[in-house]
């Protein structure tokens, strides 16, 4: 059988290695453009406009960048959120980013079964914070306490009025005169110009709290705020105090009897400063205001429960106590005197009034060991005072005096 040689000569019995070449190639660039033109028809082609139908770009822009002043130009990391108290949505100066509050969690003074969440990890921002760090600002701080927030300012055509009037107030407290101080303090309260809780309507309210508390110190009296009053026979300090919405401790103080001294001798003039009285609790300022016969008589710092657990309602004092024990929220009782337990030298225990939503037992006003709690958000939901502050609201407002919380 004759031998068939299957490969291409030229001539000389050599392979011809240019037409492989040749034929590989041609097969290659057919294989692409096969390729290719799949690719084309599989991509969709509602990802964008083709390039021949987009907007030629300004050849200024193309060119020449645009100048940038660094020192006006504010970077996203520059800028730091802030911090509203509740119910308040803004757009405000924002504030630096604080650091992670300690992670360790406080007693708590209300009875009302709820114990510290407890957890590892750093809480967000919205979770509980229990212990901020001292001196800075914190979640729920209220806006006017914050050093980081821009005070509204007064119209340069009222300062030098409202100057005056702060002159006077703080002459006429140097003097003794606390009935005029307390006037021009509350005329300047009154100013339309002073925006409620303002660092100017804090100064005021200072003025006028320091004027009538000093004046209850001293036993002095205030214009038509104090009465005097002639013992008349069958009359007694439960009387008289009923009768003049005040309390037996309030009519003692100013007329300078014992405590334990009941006897009314029939004649003696005493000196008594009348109410009703009244209690707003102030959860966004953190201001708790006692009013007298519905003029604002003094202005008081409070700490607020955590997390708002301090509801917004209406009360009335059912009782108050004097060296209160301590009843836990998990059970057992701290007694007076002992370093845990946190409700100071007085407690006046809060009854909720009309139909409330839920059932709002355990709450109260109370004193503090610790005074760094005031203007925080650190209770259980009670209403924390100063010790000094508390104290004189036990002896002046009785029971059944109404105590509102508003926002």
């Amino acid at each position: 059988m004759a031998k068939i040689d299957y490969e291409f000569d030229q001539g000389d019995g050599r392979p011809d290695r240019t037409g492989m070449r040749l034929r590989l190639v041609a097969i290659f660039l057919i294989v692409a453009a096969l390729t290719c033109g799949i690719i084309y028809f599989l991509i969709p082609k509602s990802d964008g406009e083709s390039m021949e139908n987009r907007p030629a770009v300004p050849q200024e822009e193309e060119s020449t960048p645009p100048s940038v002043d660094n020192e006006s130009v504010q970077t996203k990391e520059s800028r730091s959120p802030v911090d509203l108290p509740p119910g308040t949505e803004s757009e405000l100066p924002q504030q630096p980013e604080e650091q992670s509050p300690d992670p360790e969690t406080t007693d708590e003074e209300l009875p009302d079964g709820e114990d510290p969440a407890e957890s590892d990890q750093t809480p967000q921002p919205e979770e509980a914070t229990l212990l901020p760090e001292k001196g800075k600002p914190w979640i729920g701080d209220p806006i006017i306490d914050r050093p980081d927030v821009p005070k509204t300012e007064i119209p340069a055509d009222v300062k030098p009025s409202l100057d005056e009037a702060f002159t006077r107030a703080e002459a006429d407290l140097e003097e003794k005169n606390y009935t005029a101080a307390a006037e021009n303090a509350r005329a300047i309260l009154e100013n339309a110009s002073v925006i409620p809780y303002s660092s100017e309507w804090r100064q005021a309210a200072a003025l006028l709290t320091a004027a009538n508390l000093t004046a209850f110190e001293t036993r002095a009296e205030m214009g038509k705020s104090t009465l005097i009053h002639p013992v008349k026979p069958g009359e007694s300090y439960s009387a008289l105090a009923a009768k003049y919405h005040t309390t037996i401790d309030a009519i003692k103080h100013y007329n300078r009897v014992p405590e334990k001294d009941n006897v009314l001798r029939i004649g003696k003039k005493l000196l008594i400063h009348p109410g009703p009285w009244k209690i707003v609790v102030h959860k966004g300022p953190r201001v708790l205001e006692l009013y007298n016969r519905d003029a604002l008589y003094a202005v008081f710092d409070v700490g607020l429960g955590r997390l708002g657990k301090t509801p917004t309602a209406k009360f009335v004092i059912s009782s108050k106590l004097r060296n209160p024990d301590w009843y836990m929220p998990g059970g057992g009782v701290v007694k007076y005197g002992d370093p845990e337990n946190p409700l100071g030298n007085y407690f006046l225990k809060l009854a909720p009034t009309g139909s409330p939503d839920r059932p709002l037992l355990g709450y109260g006003i109370h004193g503090t060991q610790d005074e760094s709690d005031i203007t925080r958000s650190l209770s259980n939901g009670c209403i924390r005072m100063r010790d000094a502050d508390v104290s004189k609201l036990y002896i002046i407002v009785p029971a059944r005096t109404p105590v509102e919380i508003v926002e």
